[in-house]
């Protein structure tokens, strides 16, 4: 069906001014701007389906806008119409993203790009499968259409995450809360990868996303991760959050070996200034010399150790402590040598 402007479009582009007769010519009349009545807006018509079909759907809509229920649904597509606004006295185009939402029970709903979210994006197309909050803003009875407003929706739900936080820190239970957040993407040139939790945009810095230090930032966008909240500045409107507190601690294994103790690893460097080191747990290496009758070592080489001196952490997450290779148990590596291949028959 077909929707013009005095409908569904006034929601998202508004009305285009009045007008008047001047020297028996029309004008359009913007403030002090005046434009030709031949370069008036003209609106590209947005062709949507109904948003509901049967009077059960339609009563739980109008049961959601009166008590002021959110609703979440899936961004289905992006649609768009086109316009014209008044800039320097002539009509340019403009064109207005309109995102169409599945909501529960077989309903359909649109939200334009600017009561989409808090912020403004340059695009939309990443938010395309990912489930939003909304409210209704209006439920329009002559086209069936229903429009969704999720910007009033993330607003309270970020006042409302606000408020969980400083009772959780007040009870002090901030680090022992897991909140489920969706990835937003990463920050390539800082390594800081944005999650939404909650409505809120938060932040997670590189060392925060796992205990292994050398693990990439394997980030998929829209995937739901959990995390914790490290620490929060309401006034400044920032959250950081962490992904690596929601995961096993590695060093709760390592912590409990003494020395003598047996323990298998990988050999992650081999330096000749350094020395080598092993890993012993995901992304924890420690120092670590081998005995006089071994070979050399060979950097990712399976092998055996002795706990020379305990396993410690320092307070910035580094491990310390030190082992002794003592074998190889599944054989000796050996550095193959670059050109070999051209002489392999």
């Amino acid at each position: 069906m077909s929707i013009e402007n005095e409908t569904f479009l006034q929601t998202q582009a508004g009305s285009e001014g009045g007008a008047g007769t001047i020297n028996g010519e029309h004008d359009v009349h913007h403030g002090e701007q005046t434009v030709d009545a031949q370069d008036q807006p003209t609106e590209k018509e947005l062709s949507l389906i109904q948003s509901w079909s049967n009077k059960e759907q339609l009563e739980e809509l109008v049961k959601m806008e009166r008590y002021r229920q959110r609703v979440k649904g899936i961004v289905r597509t992006i649609k768009y119409t086109e316009t014209r606004e008044v800039v320097d006295g002539k009509y340019v185009p403009v064109r207005k993203d309109i995102l169409v939402i599945a909501l529960p029970n077989g309903v359909t709903g649109y939200c334009p790009a600017e009561q989409f979210a808090v912020r403004e994006y340059k695009g939309y197309i990443r938010f395309i499968g990912q489930a939003i909050e909304f409210y209704i803003d209006r439920i329009d009875m002559s086209s069936r259409i229903l429009v969704l407003n999720g910007k009033k929706a993330q607003q309270v739900m970020i006042e409302e995450l606000w408020d969980q936080l400083e009772i959780l820190q007040e009870e002090n239970a901030l680090r022992t809360h897991k909140f489920k957040a969706i990835v937003n993407g990463v920050n390539e040139n800082t390594q800081v990868v944005h999650v939404r939790v909650h409505g809120k945009d938060c932040f997670i810095t590189a060392s925060e996303w796992s205990w292994n230090r050398r693990d990439s930032l394997n980030v998929i966008t829209g995937e739901e991760i959990d995390v914790i909240v490290r620490r929060f500045d309401r006034e400044g409107g920032l959250v950081e959050v962490s992904r690596k507190l929601t995961l096993p601690d590695p060093y709760e294994f390592l912590e409990k070996l003494q020395p003598g103790d047996l323990i298998a690893g990988k050999v992650s460097d081999v330096d000749p200034i350094r020395g080598i080191f092993v890993e012993l747990e995901s992304g924890l290496d420690v120092k670590a010399g081998r005995v006089k009758e071994l070979e050399e070592p060979v950097a990712g080489e399976i092998v055996r150790c002795r706990i020379v001196e305990r396993i410690t952490r320092r307070g910035n997450g580094e491990v310390q402590g030190r082992v002794v290779i003592i074998g190889y148990p599944n054989g000796k590596l050996t550095r193959r040598d670059l050109g070999g291949f051209l002489f392999n028959s």
